[in-house]
């Protein structure tokens, strides 16, 4: 699994230009599944995602969580993560979890969440979106396991 984690003032998502999901304050979270992943990765993210101090406190330090500021989940699927680009200049998708694996593991991955959070929201496994960020600070993360 691999996961691009961004610390937004907002971010939202579109689908056949329409407004699907959008959030304020929180975190958008671009999530690939590679090969031989299980739901053991989606419960080690989902710890990670709500306990990460990413979000300043009164000192202007990163010591608060998604938790502290009560903000928001955007979670959005993404295979294009799991890309290996060590060859030519065409991405190979070998890596990547096959589509049905990857939709179960994505949908167990919101399952986990939304029910340790409320204010989850998320991305079309599968439909071609538009994703609108306003990374703050910026502050970007990469986490693969």
């Amino acid at each position: 699994m691999k996961a691009i984690v961004q610390r937004v003032l907002s971010s939202s998502v579109l689908i056949n230009g329409s407004m699907h999901a959008t959030i304020d304050q929180g975190m958008c979270v671009l999530v690939g599944y590679c090969k031989d992943d299980d739901t053991s990765v989606n419960i080690w993210l989902a710890e990670k995602l709500l306990g990460l101090r990413i979000f300043e406190d009164n000192h202007n330090k990163m010591n608060l969580s998604l938790l502290d500021i009560d903000g928001s989940l955007l979670i959005i699927p993404n295979f294009t993560l799991c890309a290996d680009i060590q060859k030519g200049h065409r991405p190979s998708f070998f890596g990547a979890e096959s589509p049905d694996k990857a939709e179960q593991l994505f949908q167990n991955l919101l399952s986990i969440l939304t029910d340790k959070y409320p204010k989850v929201q998320s991305g079309v496994f599968g439909a071609d979106m538009n994703v609108e960020i306003q990374n703050n600070g910026p502050v970007t993360l990469i986490f693969e396991r």
